[in-house]
């Protein structure tokens, strides 16, 4: 795999954990999770108290968990290894063959393909069985809730299990301990971090939980989508493509915005501009409620931006390219 290829799939297994996060078998219990391993109340946790202590136990149950998925990248990653030196090479009509990496990313792409495709369809119920942990006693300690994070890693991979298998299998198709390590640590920052900001600001964030709570739906239906798109980018083998799209979006970006700035300036402006009036107006149908406040403060943020960009002190089309240019770097 080419650095951008593997930058393209650290992306996706970033994304693919704060998928795990939002997912309906995960969300709903991050306050119980956080009171279980703080100690402390939920009243207490959602006035702010005791952030630090919280934090830290936090930040600890996340070390838990990234540690059992890193065991894990490393055992699939070790598998594929030793699958790939001991599979033949399938001979093709034209004399022809597959190597044994091919042959890996071919029928693990596959299974992540019918992963995804349930998700979005749920035809075999069998691959959504659940598998919770229910722990007992409170840890006891840091060292307590890192325990507790490898055991709720173990608990609940079956819940998780179709993203977090498709990450595995991903890791697998790599037969590089290395970069399956790397993988797995990137979808464990992206499960680990919305844990880390909840328990540090939940008081600030449960209207955002609650939005993703009602919005279920959605993310399984976007986390199914996911899943199709990597097996079917496993299977024909063209991780490297979207990289290679990545970086050519970003040279076109900017050489439009250095060829013609004022145009780009306006067309970003006004894209800022009409999201802070559509979040305005938003505000106002729902002024009475938690939302209304939410949208007007979103769309006082847009038309910060909107400012900034006519008046030439933000270019997003600048920002954008450099980006996607480092992304695909």
């Amino acid at each position: 795999m080419n650095p951008g290829a593997a930058d393209i799939g650290f992306l996706v297994a970033f994304g693919a954990g704060l998928l795990s996060f939002l997912s309906p078998c995960v969300l709903p219990l991050i306050p119980g999770y956080l009171s279980f391993i703080s100690g402390y109340g939920l009243s207490d946790i959602r006035e702010g108290k005791a952030r630090g202590s919280v934090l830290a136990r936090t930040l600890a149950f996340t070390l838990g968990f990234t540690i059992v998925f890193a065991l894990l990248g490393l055992l699939f990653a070790g598998g594929g290894a030793l699958l790939g030196g001991g599979v033949p090479k399938l001979g093709l009509a034209a004399g022809g063959g597959l190597p044994p990496a091919r042959i890996i990313a071919i029928v693990a792409g596959a299974v992540v393909t019918l992963l995804g495709l349930n998700l979005l369809f749920d035809v075999v119920k069998l691959l959504n069985l659940e598998a919770r942990f229910h722990p007992g006693n409170r840890p006891r300690g840091l060292f307590g809730a890192v325990l507790f994070g490898m055991a709720f890693a173990a608990g609940w991979s079956p819940c998780i299990g179709p993203i977090l298998a498709s990450i595995l299998l991903f890791a697998a198709r790599e037969s590089d301990l290395v970069k399956s390590l790397f993988l797995l640590l990137a979808y464990s920052a992206g499960l680990a971090l919305p844990f880390v900001a909840v328990g540090l600001f939940f008081d600030r964030l449960k209207p955002l939980l609650d939005f993703f709570r009602r919005r279920a739906r959605e993310v399984r239906i976007v986390s199914g989508l996911l899943l199709v798109v990597i097996g079917i980018v496993m299977i024909v083998g063209r991780l490297s493509a979207i990289s290679s799209a990545a970086v050519n979006l970003g040279f076109s970006l900017q050489s439009a915005a250095g060829a013609h700035p004022d145009a780009a300036r306006l067309w970003s402006g006004g894209a800022w501009l009409i999201l802070a009036i559509a979040m305005i107006v938003r505000s106002v149908l729902a002024w009475r409620g938690s939302k209304g406040r939410v949208a007007l403060v979103t769309g006082a943020f847009f038309a910060a931006l909107a400012v900034l960009e006519f008046a030439g002190l933000l270019s997003t089309a600048t920002l954008l390219s450099e980006w996607l240019l480092f992304q695909g770097a």
